[in-house]
């Protein structure tokens, strides 16, 4: 495990040899797997789930595992297509799940930036997200070889279809 904290904190720190690894290394796909389910542990416990919680409540904690492993699978699709279809760049699929599952953990800036903003729920959850999307850019930015701001747009376009999957899912209209 020190192998990968190591590696999370060379991805949230912008290190281009993190990003390298990642491209070379099939292990990081399952590394960046239990990331995610890591913080979702994080963001249970930081909504209130006692630890006893995970015994007793298992359906709804298993419930919101599959949630943030099917978040995690769909996002990571839509960037590598985004990027491969509208962009032209290049890259696989197992990469971007890779890059997305190592940034992940930055989410837990939304658990600091609700409590500051709890009036302005959509605006903290944007500028939790931000180094998320950050870091998804600049992993995109490598592997695909497109300038940053396409990058950024795909990580963005991600984020933004994401929402509109959830806001069909749940049956709310958006316009």
């Amino acid at each position: 495990m020190g192998a990968v904290l190591q590696r999370f904190i060379e991805t949230i720190r912008f290190d281009r040899e993190a990003f390298v690894w990642m491209d070379f290394n099939d292990r990081a796909t399952g590394d960046g797997l239990i990331l995610v389910l890591i913080t979702q542990v994080l963001f249970l416990i930081a909504g209130g789930t006692p630890l006893l919680g995970f015994v007793t409540g298992f359906t709804d904690v298993l419930a919101a595992f599959v949630s943030t492993a099917i978040f995690w699978l769909v996002y990571s699709a839509i960037v590598y297509a985004v990027v491969k279809y509208l962009f032209q760049g290049d890259g696989v699929y197992a990469f971007y799940l890779r890059v997305s599952g190592f940034a992940f953990p930055t989410l837990l800036l939304l658990l600091a930036t609700t409590r500051f903003l709890p009036d302005f729920d959509f605006l903290a959850a944007l500028l939790g997200s931000l180094w998320f999307l950050a870091v998804v850019a600049y992993g995109t930015h490598y592997i695909a070889d497109l300038p940053l701001i396409k990058a950024a747009a795909a990580s963005g376009a991600g984020y933004v279809g994401w929402v509109i999957i959830q806001a069909i899912r749940s049956g709310l209209s958006l316009f």
